[in-house]
């Protein structure tokens, strides 16, 4: 945990916000998540949309952003990529952000909220989809799925090529990662959705699950675009 310097200002944001995440508790759903593997140190079990109405109080500040990454509350967690002030967001700190994810909904709201959002967006892109570590690998295709029209032919390509190699992957969040990443590619042109659809081609018969989803996503977002 990184410690922070008080900040009276601050101490009063973060007691507020816990406030109001507190009268927003949901147990029910807080249990349904866990139930259904979606588990964080501490969980209210608020809604997303009340999440981003009470973060929408707070003026961004990168110190209020690294309080409420520390609580460790799924809540405070995602509010934190809410606040996060895009402009003096470094590469260190996407790095220690992503390093710190093991759910989901980490991963899609970081991306929905402050990744997609960074002037550098796409190097993050093609960097961690060669990680080692899957849930950055995750976290680069779902990235990657939500800025197609930033990166360029060449990085698609790279990316397509890399999706290929571990796309027999066993890994749940990582093979629908690359099914999403590569759906959202076949909208770019028609080039991108032939090479795509060439390189599946070749894992239709296969028996791996990871392989097989993929292939079935793209397959499906071909043929409702009606792209070919």
């Amino acid at each position: 945990m990184k410690y922070t310097l008080a900040n009276p200002t601050i101490d009063a944001q973060i007691a507020e916000i816990q406030r109001k995440l507190k009268l927003s508790m949901n147990g029910i759903v807080s249990g349904q998540m866990t139930q259904k593997g979606i588990i964080y140190k501490k969980n209210f079990g608020v809604s997303i949309p009340r999440i981003k109405e009470i973060a929408s109080f707070y003026t961004p500040n990168h110190d209020l952003a690294q309080r409420l990454l520390n609580l460790q509350i799924r809540e405070t967690l995602i509010m934190s990529t809410l606040l996060e002030p895009v402009e003096t967001f470094t590469p260190q700190l996407a790095q220690c952000l992503v390093m710190s994810f093991n759910q989901i909904e980490m991963v899609e709201q970081a991306c929905m909220n402050l990744f997609c959002k960074l002037s550098w967006s796409t190097s993050l892109c093609t960097e961690w989809i060669q990680s080692d570590n899957e849930w950055i690998q995750i976290t680069g295709y779902v990235l990657a799925a939500r800025i197609v029209d930033k990166l360029t032919q060449t990085e698609i390509n790279t990316i397509i090529s890399e999706a290929l190699k571990i796309s027999d992957t066993t890994d749940f969040h990582l093979y629908k990662a690359v099914g999403l990443c590569l759906s959202r590619f076949c909208r770019k042109n028609k080039e991108t959705a032939i090479t795509i659809l060439n390189g599946i081609t070749t894992i239709a018969q296969t028996t791996s699950i990871g392989q097989q989803y993929i292939f079935n996503e793209v397959k499906q977002e071909i043929l409702f675009m009606d792209i070919l």
